[in-house]
């Protein structure tokens, strides 16, 4: 084997080796890469407990006001948004077989000064109500209320029943029946007639004297 030979068997070996070493180092700069955009992002483990939602009853009636409460049993915060004039949570009603989520809109004015931005702490919770947004449950039937919170992968819930408001009872009939008070009038005491007194005379015949 000449020289010139061993030169490029070593030269090929080199650039070989340069090679890998490139290919080696571009891969290692990419999972740093990775792992320091994946240290940048801020995540969060997922919190252990449970959060609840509940309502003041099973059953409401049409035109009742339906109050609901989230409490937090999770080891951290956790933060629900406010959609007003949108209703707060999420409202389904069951119609045809399926569950549908409706709306309401409340008025501008209801939602003044309120916080976009609802913050339960651990181990507290929260009471609110549908006022504003009466028209959600205008209707008998089932609704279903859900909870979105941030960094909660579940959506708890719950069921109530609206019904229709119990039919009035029926006026009292009032029957008017003539009664008749027999009125007595006494009658005169009839005045007896004077019998006639008869005079009998009595005529001697001539000649009796």
């Amino acid at each position: 084997m000449t020289t010139i030979q061993t030169v490029r068997q070593r030269n090929h070996r080199k650039r070989l080796i340069s090679w890998v070493i490139t290919y080696v180092c571009i891969f290692a700069g990419f999972l740093i890469l990775i792992y320091w955009q994946a240290q940048k992002v801020n995540t969060q483990s997922l919190p252990n407990g449970q959060l609840q939602v509940t309502v003041s009853k099973d059953k409401y009636t049409v035109g009742d006001t339906v109050v609901y409460t989230v409490s937090n049993g999770l080891a951290n915060d956790i933060t629900l948004i406010d959609n007003c004039p949108r209703e707060p949570l999420y409202v389904y009603q069951w119609q045809s077989g399926q569950w549908l989520r409706i709306h309401d809109t409340a008025k501008l004015t209801s939602c003044a000064g309120q916080p976009k931005q609802i913050t339960i702490a651990s181990g507290s919770s929260v009471t609110k109500n549908y006022a504003t947004w009466s028209k959600l449950f205008a209707k008998p039937g089932i609704y279903r209320i859900v909870a979105f919170a941030n960094n909660y992968t579940d959506l708890p819930y719950v069921d109530f029943q609206v019904v229709a408001p119990p039919a009035a009872a029926p006026a009292p009939q009032i029957i008017y029946k003539p009664v008749y008070t027999p009125i007595y009038i006494p009658s005169p005491t009839p005045t007896p007639t004077p019998t006639p007194t008869t005079t009998t005379t009595t005529t001697r015949p001539p000649g009796d004297d």
